[in-house]
């Protein structure tokens, strides 16, 4: 059977790519090196965005086609991101130059 969602009801997601972040190896760093519950790893690191000038658009193809790897079909994932990306923090407040 095919995923048609994914829980985001529990823990902390990265505010980039929404990606659950609830283990300590996936949190992005600030610019002291320290954890961040804000961001992952593949999306932040040493305080700076690793992709700055990707626009929620690309965000969303390159996030579509991980879920599609999970087993969610790629309507419905590029559905569910484009709902909910825009509702994150980096996309939410402009800070990403989109």
């Amino acid at each position: 059977m095919e995923k048609t969602s994914i829980d985001q009801t529990e823990g902390l997601f990265c505010q980039s790519c929404g990606m659950p972040v609830a283990e300590t190896e996936l949190q992005g760093s600030d610019k002291d090196g320290h954890k961040t519950e804000e961001y992952c790893i593949y999306c932040y690191e040493n305080g700076e965005f690793k992709q700055p000038d990707i626009t929620l658009q690309e965000m969303i193809d390159l996030c579509a086609g991980y879920l599609v790897e999970e087993g969610v079909g790629e309507a419905a994932a590029r559905q569910m991101l484009g709902r909910s990306l825009p509702l994150l923090k980096r996309w939410n407040t402009g800070t990403a130059g989109n």
